[in-house]
């Protein structure tokens, strides 16, 4: 696979739609990719296997989402800073320990998108931040609970998802 050309078709100010010729044994084929600077999920966990959770608007699917907090890298933010932001911007609560328990590709057909995955333990209670176009309220879950949206499709977010079965063996 040989790269031909490539061109921005449009800057938002997140992501950036790229289109490229590539040309493929001979062929010429064009792709658009999403190029996003990459974003954290966190799984707060409070005593008793409680999880901390956001109920948020979703535009693109024109819903309100239970989901794990989550959010975008700033340009030069290291993940855990990202992460460690996020959680207290989102739901009002800091983490005193923090780990890293996996990073994925949210949708590598189309976006670059690369999420990681953190736990975060010893919470305790701080001021949320959230940003001015955020409609989001915290939700305090049983993991079991949590667990249980999932297998019934209450819970539909992807990153939650993986967040939460990620998680299942480390709080066993």
């Amino acid at each position: 696979m040989r790269l031909v050309s490539q061109r921005t078709i449009y800057q938002g100010r997140v992501i950036r739609l790229i289109r490229e010729v590539l040309e493929v044994d001979g062929r010429r084929i064009i792709r658009e990719t999403v190029r996003h600077p990459g974003a954290v999920v966190i799984v707060p966990v409070l005593d008793g296997e409680r999880l901390v959770f956001v109920r948020q608007y979703r535009r693109a699917v024109g819903r309100f989402l239970l989901e794990l907090p989550a959010g975008t890298l700033e340009p030069g933010e290291r993940r855990e800073a990202c992460a460690r932001r996020e959680l207290q911007e989102e739901t009002g609560w800091r983490a005193r320990r923090w780990r890293r328990i996996a990073q994925f590709y949210a949708a590598p057909g189309v976006l670059s998108e690369r999420m990681t995955v953190f736990l975060a333990r010893g919470l305790v209670r701080a001021a949320a931040r959230p940003d001015p176009d955020e409609r989001l309220e915290p939700v305090v879950l049983p993991f079991r609970r949590a667990l249980a949206k999932v297998r019934t499709g209450q819970i539909r977010d992807g990153k939650t998802i993986i967040g939460l079965l990620l998680t299942e063996k480390l709080l066993r």
